[in-house]
């Protein structure tokens, strides 16, 4: 839920706070642990005239300061996530052939990532691995839709995975449906192949995919 929404970035304006309804709004924590904290503890000890608060950044830096400080953020982040994949990849390294609960948390047109309950780590489950028919990515319901029998794979599903790889180098697990590659769905109930032409409308439902987000840019 939160990757969803747009993330957060340091700037010199007072933008407010739109969750908590605050016309003003100043980002800190305590302890002080990041150089966003530094600097609006200095900037009130000086307000204030509380004693000396040390140096601030001057006005004209404010801007380069705070893209600065965001960036870095997102790289502690993303080393914060990595680590705990790697971890996570050596745990269940030991557990590789396993059937697992886990559920979609990533769809592509390539296939769809899952997560283990209750252990996490984000791992692969290739679409051609999927069956014998094709898979059809819906961009917008988050979803990969076989082109015969309808099976769909969608954002949030819980299913059952068997664990085929789990590499505590890079921290990636791959998965396979629990009966094996190709084991998703088969051929039409019928037995017939569905006839050749145009493919079948996806039933859209969430943002249309011609709409994209608009984030701020860095």
């Amino acid at each position: 839920m939160l990757r969803t929404q747009t993330q957060a970035y340091y700037g010199p304006q007072n933008a407010g706070h739109f969750g908590l309804a605050l016309g003003s709004y100043a980002h800190f924590t305590s302890p002080i642990r990041r150089y966003a904290d530094l600097v609006v503890h200095r900037a009130l000890t000086e307000a204030f005239k509380l004693g000396p608060g040390g140096e601030l950044p001057a006005d004209k830096d404010m801007e380069k300061t705070g893209e600065l400080i965001s960036k870095l953020e997102r790289r502690a982040m993303e080393a914060e996530r990595d680590t705990i994949d790697r971890y996570v990849a050596a745990y269940l390294a030991s557990h590789v052939g396993e059937v697992l609960d886990a559920r979609i948390t990533g769809v592509q047109s390539f296939g769809f990532f899952a997560t283990v309950d209750g252990i996490g780590g984000d791992g692969l489950v290739p679409a051609r691995d999927l069956g014998r028919e094709y898979f059809r990515y819906d961009e917008a319901g988050q979803r990969l839709v076989g082109e015969d029998t309808g099976a769909e794979f969608a954002l949030g599903q819980r299913l059952q995975l068997k664990l085929v790889e789990a590499n505590p180098v890079s921290g990636a697990l791959r998965f396979e449906l629990p009966d094996g590659k190709g084991s998703g769905s088969g051929p039409r109930p019928d037995g017939e192949r569905r006839k050749s032409g145009p493919p079948r409308p996806l039933k859209r439902r969430g943002r249309p995919a011609n709409i994209k987000h608009q984030g701020r840019k860095r």
